[in-house]
């Protein structure tokens, strides 16, 4: 399968939890308060440790490989395995000082429940990156699909019995439980029992595992420091406020470029000694994804008041406030989150951890000085270290590729000019028409979404050829097919 077929069947899958996850956040918020929202964030700084386990640097290997042993599998499958135990069994044992760390008491049986996710998710790495290797996308897919709606069904029935933050918590356990199952049923790939530490192996993954370990761990660190020190220096109400600001942030990040680097790194891999073909396809994947990322987070961001009014409630106001900074940051983290399929599928993860030491120092030093403060300040601060870490990440990237900083602002900057002439209509529209001065229902919201997403389609039409071509090409698909029927 190629880069397009691949992304159909991410998009599909990732489109499809992006519903289950606005139903998920709409209808558990109005369930659970904001205290017990900032108890399950606090518990995911430490649990959010399963995503590197389930990786671990080795899973990428697989993909990266030109030629794969099954005694290579075999040595990642049992390294997942003996990490997952371990860590699992270090979080359960420091609980208690991770609990007296936050001053919350009902974080210790959270944390132990939640631990069980590790060994569940890193038992099934290996047999995700064997799929997506083979570019099996459409399994995958299914798999996710079917994990994704049973957690946040019964996630929801159990929030309504008043089970608080168990209720997100179970949602972890079976979307862990069901996916690992179904994956492992899925791959034909099976470990075998006679070398569980093949030390010959693990050290030929550590040149390019080894740095990725390094990487992620140190963008995880870099990427949950803020929860940790709103959690210890404001409270779980704040932090509550900050994190659904923050998962309202995420979701494009979810959505397309999780789309864009699973459905990228196999076939950047496939091609990763032409620099041509690799900067000539990132730089189509970063013009896709800012066209939909750029006008939708500024979009909300200008409508941040009555969507969090109207979608959540009055009490989640601050929330508004905090997205007005954040919004912005999903639009750098958007391009940002997919440089590391270039740099994994180059095998340079020796860059790519150096370039997290440097984010990583950026956004804490950033959250230091603005815990200082009040939460305004904090995400301020936030924002301005992401704009200057973009730059020497995407220079660096695009001369590892043969091309340097400006292609990448040459094939975008019109799509930054639309989304201003969208961002300035829809300012002036709700300023200088009495029915928008205030947006108090829903219809008014879509009214004003809806003008704003045709000026912003106008434009691109007008000023820039490539979606000018698109729109034709798909156009004309679509009147083929009318015609037809």
């Amino acid at each position: 399968m190629g880069l397009v077929s691949n992304a159909k069947w991410v998009a599909f899958s990732q489109l499809f939890k992006i519903g289950v996850q606005v139903l998920n956040i709409v209808v558990l918020a109005r369930l659970i308060p904001p205290s017990e929202y900032g108890l399950m964030s606090m518990a995911l700084v430490v649990t959010n440790f399963a995503l590197l386990v389930r990786d671990l640097g080795t899973a990428a290997a697989i993909i990266q490989r030109k030629d794969l042993q099954d005694e290579t599998i075999n040595a990642i499958f049992w390294l997942n395995i003996l990490m997952g135990l371990a860590i699992a069994g270090i979080i359960i044992i420091f609980s208690p000082v991770i609990s007296y760390l936050f001053h919350e008491p009902r974080l210790i049986f959270v944390l132990c429940l939640l631990a069980i996710s590790f060994p569940l998710a890193s038992s099934a790495s290996a047999h995700m990156a064997l799929l997506e290797r083979e570019s099996k996308f459409k399994k995958v897919a299914s798999i996710e699909i079917v994990s994704s709606v049973v957690a946040v069904a019964i996630a929801i029935i159990m929030a309504y019995r008043g089970f608080g933050v168990y209720s997100l918590v179970a949602q972890i356990l079976i979307l862990s439980l069901m996916s690992s199952t179904q994956l492992w049923l899925a791959s034909k790939w099976r470990p075998s029992f006679k070398k569980i530490i093949n030390l010959k192996e693990i050290k030929g993954l550590i040149g390019f595992s080894g740095n990725l370990t390094l990487f992620n761990f140190i963008n995880y660190f870099s990427r949950n420091a803020d929860s940790m020190m709103i959690g210890h220096y404001m409270s779980a109400a704040i932090l509550g406020f900050y994190s659904l600001a923050y998962r309202i942030m995420l979701f494009p990040l979810q959505s397309l470029t999780v789309v864009a680097s699973r459905a990228l790194f196999p076939i950047l891999s496939q091609h990763q000694e032409s620099n041509d073909k690799v900067r000539a396809t990132y730089l189509n994947v970063v013009y896709v994804i800012l066209l939909i990322v750029f006008p939708l987070m500024t979009g909300l961001a200008v409508l941040r008041e009555p969507f969090i009014q109207l979608v959540f409630g009055a009490q989640w106001a601050m929330t508004a406030q905090i997205l007005l900074w954040l919004a912005p940051v999903g639009i750098i983290q958007a391009v940002l989150s997919t440089t590391g399929s270039v740099f994994m599928a180059k095998g340079r993860t020796d860059i790519l951890m150096r370039l997290g030491i440097l984010g990583a120092i950026l956004q804490v030093g950033a959250f230091v000085i603005g815990v200082r403060f009040d939460i305004d300040t904090f995400v301020k601060l936030y924002f301005i270290a992401n704009v200057i870490n973009f730059f020497p990440v995407m220079a660096i990237l695009m001369w590892l590729v043969g091309g340097n900083l400006k292609d990448v602002f040459f094939k975008v900057y019109r799509i930054a000019i639309s989304t201003m002439i969208m961002g300035g209509g829809i300012v002036l529209l709700c300023n200088w028409v009495g029915r928008y001065h205030r947006i108090d229902n829903f219809v008014d919201l879509i009214v004003v979404a809806m003008l704003g997403t045709a000026l912003y389609a106008v434009s691109m039409l007008l000023i820039d050829s490539t979606f000018r071509k698109a729109f034709m090409a798909i156009s004309a698909k679509v009147s083929k097919r009318v015609g037809i029927v």
